[in-house]
């Protein structure tokens, strides 16, 4: 009874995860994916901060892509506040969780800068270039765990969440040919995630890989820029489909586990 209870716990847990995801606007900024990097320990002070910066992080990104106005003050200063705070916990001092991460005050000091950067581009109306930057700085975000001890699994996770990063920017930028050679990063990411997955998810699998040769031969054709990004959004939410399958199963396991443990 207490088996499957836990399972069913696990699962709904996933669905959550998968229905935020879906609802959510296609932007790339994962926030899906901090959630289970922090999942472990949700209440924890660098979970929340960390959290409300990326949740900053994707409603100024959301904002410059699909919503045209004068002025975004309210979406930066959002970020701004959300950095500070984490930043006058952190800046110096790692949290617990990542005591051990050497390059923590570097990694701190980057994002500094780059918001800096972002800061900048906005007050100078280069929305475009601002987008992008805060794309590539959302690509940051997981080597903050980097001692956190992750599994493999959640690696590759980051890592396909920064190819999709690119692979959008690359898109947008109208850079086609590294568009397609990214493409051809996240073909590998695919062979990655079929590690963990089981024989019941090869159907998702293979609808994320149609999905990767749809962004192919949209690329190839030359097809809008717009028109393109969509079919990546899919593509996102494809891979956020396995992910949370390859995890249900992970987490299923620890549960198991704890069970004939008792």
């Amino acid at each position: 009874m207490g088996h499957m209870k836990s399972s069913k716990i696990v699962q709904s847990i996933l669905a959550i995860i998968l229905a935020i995801a879906s609802s959510l606007p296609a932007f790339a900024c994962d926030d899906t994916l901090v959630m289970l990097l922090t999942a472990k320990n949700p209440s924890s002070e660098f979970s929340k901060s960390i959290r409300s910066f990326m949740n900053s992080l994707t409603v100024l990104g959301t904002s410059l892509k699909y919503t045209k106005k004068d002025d975004y003050n309210v979406e930066v200063e959002g970020m701004l506040s959300a950095w500070m705070e984490f930043s006058k916990k952190y800046m110096t001092n790692p949290p617990e969780e990542a005591k051990n991460d050497r390059q923590w005050i570097s990694k701190m000091s980057n994002t500094a800068k780059k918001i800096g950067e972002i800061r900048k581009l906005v007050n100078n109306k280069q929305y475009l270039d601002a987008h992008n930057n805060v794309l590539e700085l959302s690509n940051t975000i997981g080597s903050f765990f980097e001692t956190v001890g992750i599994t493999d699994e959640k690696q590759v996770f980051i890592e396909t969440s920064a190819d999709l990063n690119d692979l959008q920017r690359f898109v947008i930028n109208n850079s086609y040919q590294e568009a397609q050679e990214k493409l051809n990063k996240i073909k590998e990411d695919l062979n990655s995630f079929k590690k963990y997955i089981t024989e019941e998810d090869y159907s998702s699998a293979s609808n994320t890989a149609n999905l990767i040769d749809s962004v192919s031969l949209a690329l190839t054709n030359k097809e809008l820029p717009l028109s393109i990004d969509a079919t990546i959004s899919k593509l996102r939410t494809s891979f956020e489909e396995l992910r949370s399958r390859i995890l249900m199963t992970e987490w299923f396991s620890e549960n198991e586990a704890k069970e004939e443990g008792k």
